[in-house]
């Protein structure tokens, strides 16, 4: 059934106080990733502080890689924790959990008087920082107004870019104090989004999904009217979305396995479900293994290589081109709705083979001849369009599908999987590449030139376009022919060899 428009303009949703409240209060859970980006950027600006290689014993390599490594690990360990909490006691519950946890690792961090309390207290900033992330974009699509749900996923990344900013300005602002302050007074603000968000999420409605599959309806309901249609539950779009939720629900009710393993078993049990879980590893793949992980993290390194080893320019550079990152972060989060999710992540992993490519170009040819510096500018150009390049279908985009290709029951342990193997793979990454960038130096960027055209290629060929459907019937892109066919197939006519779907009223 095509999805009605609902009594009241979506368009203008700062003219309706409630859905403009609703709009205002997402601010909340958009803070959820806030915590990594500061977090990349804060590692970045610290490895160019002299007062902090100093006081840790200059570490390089291996040591290096422990530094940032804490970080994963931690969040390896909270991923189990992730639907037993959020499914429980709600996606807030999730959240505020996370947030705790966050501000007790940062005044950790903060306060490290040696090598192993650092690492212990990144190890709980990345536990607390997984449960917080994985609680946060499923809230946010399931209040958000349906019209408006593919825009406000997509923003939920764009917080990493601008913790990114807030952490490189400020390490830029206190690299020239004498003394531990320097790297104590970002260690210590880490914290501060998880602050905000303690004090602001109990404002935020719940997910009605998460009231019905709670029995507490009449509540589901009475959010849907209150946000959605200005309090009138008698709305056809708020009837829309409470039945299609309830019947949803019921047949996830009807499916479910009876415990957790066997419901994380479900995974493989569906050709539909199957392909969920290969695209929920590649997402957390390309998302990690697209170069961005060196740079991300080992920015000072490769540009010490590049011939800019001061502090001064290290930070500044660090801290310039976050900013140029989250604003083409928040404008490319408004594509998905126009130019759809497949199109995004195929144009992006394209810009980003040309920037890896580019920056390989230059550090060889500046490695052989150290007084051309046109080289070094080159790879600094290219460092600057390489974040634009990822944010195009990498970040936002990526955010929003992995959420809206898991249907309700499956959700939080969709999250819970990519989280997984993100971590996995930026463990992987935060030991491999300051041994790699140490050991073979700018030849190590040819590794990732290779794998972006392998990512590329898959993409291309595995995953479906989703723009135009409602949550609940995305299921029928990924689990046709079935039930869920039988019950969406009056109003979709077709769907061609890629997954797209035809003649459909779109809902963005």
């Amino acid at each position: 059934m095509a999805m009605p428009q609902g009594t009241i303009d979506h368009t203008k949703w700062w003219r309706h106080k409630n859905l403009r409240t609703l709009n205002l209060l997402l601010f909340f859970p958009l803070l959820s990733i806030f915590t990594l980006g500061f977090d990349g950027s804060m590692m970045n600006g610290l490895q160019a502080v002299d007062k902090w290689r100093s006081y840790f014993g200059q570490p390089t390599g291996v040591t290096l890689g422990l530094f940032n490594g804490a970080y994963p690990i931690g969040g390896l360990i909270a991923v189990p924790f992730i639907s037993s909490i959020s499914d429980r006691y709600g996606r807030r519950a999730g959240i505020a959990a996370g947030a705790l946890t966050c501000c007790l690792g940062a005044a950790l961090q903060g306060a490290a008087v040696n090598i192993s309390m650092f690492v212990v207290s990144r190890g709980i900033i990345g536990a607390g920082s997984v449960l917080i992330n994985a609680s946060g974009a499923p809230l946010i699509t399931e209040i958000a107004h349906p019209h408006h749900r593919t825009t406000a996923t997509a923003l939920f990344q764009t917080s990493y870019a601008l913790g990114s900013i807030i952490a490189a300005w400020t390490t830029f602002g206190t690299f020239r104090i004498d003394g531990t302050a320097s790297w104590r007074i970002p260690s210590a603000m880490q914290g501060l989004p998880s602050i905000i968000q303690l004090l602001g999420i109990w404002f935020v409605p719940e997910s009605p999904r998460w009231l019905i599959s709670r029995d507490r309806a009449p509540e589901a309901l009475n959010m849907l009217a209150k946000y959605h249609a200005e309090g009138n539950a008698d709305d056809p779009l708020v009837q829309f979305e409470y039945n299609e939720i309830v019947d949803t629900l019921a047949e996830d009710r009807a499916n479910d396995r009876g415990s957790w393993w066997k419901n994380y078993l479900e995974f493989v049990r569906t050709p539909g479900n199957r392909l969920r879980l290969f695209i929920l590893f590649w997402c957390a793949c390309i998302s990690q293994m697209s170069g961005n992980a060196f740079i991300s993290y080992y920015l000072a390194p490769i540009l010490t290589s590049a011939g800019l080893k001061t502090s001064l320019q290290q930070t500044l550079i660090n801290a310039t081109s976050q900013m140029l990152s989250w604003f083409s972060a928040l404008y490319f989060a408004t594509l998905p709705a126009k130019l759809g999710r497949r199109t995004l992540f195929l144009w992006s992993l394209g810009c980003v083979l040309i920037c890896l490519v580019a920056i390989t170009a230059g550090s060889a040819v500046f490695a052989q001849n150290p007084t051309n510096r046109s080289a070094g500018y080159a790879v600094v150009a290219f460092l600057y369009l390489f974040s634009p390049a990822y944010n195009l279908g990498l970040n936002g985009n990526l955010g929003l599908y992995i959420t809206e290709i898991v249907p309700y029951n499956l959700r939080l342990r969709g999250m819970a999987v990519f989280q997984f193997w993100t971590l996995a793979f930026i463990l992987l990454s935060t030991f491999a590449i300051p041994v790699g960038l140490e050991d073979m130096d700018w030849k190590f960027y040819t590794i990732f030139i290779g794998w972006v055209v392998i990512e590329w290629g898959v993409v291309f060929w595995l995953y479906p376009e989703t723009k135009g459907p409602s949550l609940e019937e995305i299921a029928w892109i990924f689990d046709r022919p079935t039930e869920m066919d039988l019950k969406f197939g009056k109003d979709m006519e077709a769907v061609d060899d890629k997954g797209a779907v035809a003649e459909m009223v779109e809902h963005k």
